[in-house]
């Protein structure tokens, strides 16, 4: 086939920037790793206008603003605006992320569930309205977002950093529901993931970092960046039983036919 060439379909250069790495260290380290484009996502006002200034600073970066439901409340009018007026930037390739997550950080409340339901209802049809794929984050919420999806305009979803095993994947998977798994993958605990991978098809398959979090093994724990998109890629090649190639292929045309990015 060649070079490698790999898309890391969800990362946060903002935040590894703040955890010392510049956004033009982390691309000469992705290029050399055959990382040639990425996709940075946005989750509050402030990181949302930095992932635009990224994408229009170095060409291999696109972004996608969005409201993260860890914000523990739905935008204002005026930042529902800004969410809408960034889509219509030709770098923006997505809204995202949003989502539910009903996940309990050291025992403490989470955001009402019914609120973060109705603003990701909202979300969806907000990105029906501008005609932008979704990028999802889901957290001890499968099932609740699934119910969500089937009641909202239907516009291409992305899950990313999937969490779930086979039975969500495949119901992932009957929606078109593209899939992208993070490094976690890789690690020991994943039993569920690794089953989860082979449940879904090369057409709804993306791989990502979601730097600086969930670096692969055998660098679990370290700073993430997206050049180590490239390990997750080869332990799922060896996982699934084909070659790097055939990974980065199916990823790489996936990830930019969900995006619409163009060719590097």
């Amino acid at each position: 086939m060649g070079e490698i060439q790999l898309v890391d379909a969800h990362c946060h250069l903002d935040e590894l920037e703040r955890r010392g790495m510049p956004a033009a260290e982390a691309i000469s380290a992705a290029a050399a790793s055959g990382v040639q484009q990425m996709v940075t996502s946005g989750d509050s006002p402030a990181e949302n206008h930095r992932a635009r200034e990224l994408a229009e600073a170095h060409p291999e970066i696109f972004f996608t603003p969005g409201w993260h439901p860890s914000n523990g409340r739905a935008p204002s009018g005026g930042e529902r605006q800004e969410i809408r007026d960034l889509l219509a930037h030709p770098r923006a390739v997505a809204l995202g992320e949003v989502g539910l997550d009903y996940h309990r950080r050291d025992g403490g409340a989470i955001w009402d569930p019914g609120e973060q339901r109705h603003l990701l209802r909202s979300m969806l049809e907000l990105a029906a309205e501008v005609g932008k794929p979704v990028v999802i984050h889901q957290r001890d919420a499968g099932w609740d977002l699934l119910e969500v999806l089937d009641s909202s305009p239907k516009v291409p979803t992305m899950l990313h950093c999937f969490s779930g095993g086979a039975e969500f994947a495949q119901a992932a998977v009957s929606r078109r529901l593209h899939c992208s798994f993070a490094g976690n993958l890789t690690f020991g605990s994943a039993a569920q993931l690794r089953e989860a991978a082979q449940v879904v098809p090369p057409a709804l398959l993306l791989l990502e970092t979601d730097s600086p979090f969930l670096a692969p093994h055998p660098l679990r724990g370290r700073l993430c960046h997206p050049a180590l998109v490239r390990l997750t890629a080869s332990w799922l090649a060896d996982h699934l039983g084909v070659g790097l190639e055939t990974v980065a292929e199916w990823t790489s045309s996936t990830a930019r036919a969900f995006f619409q990015l163009p060719s590097p």
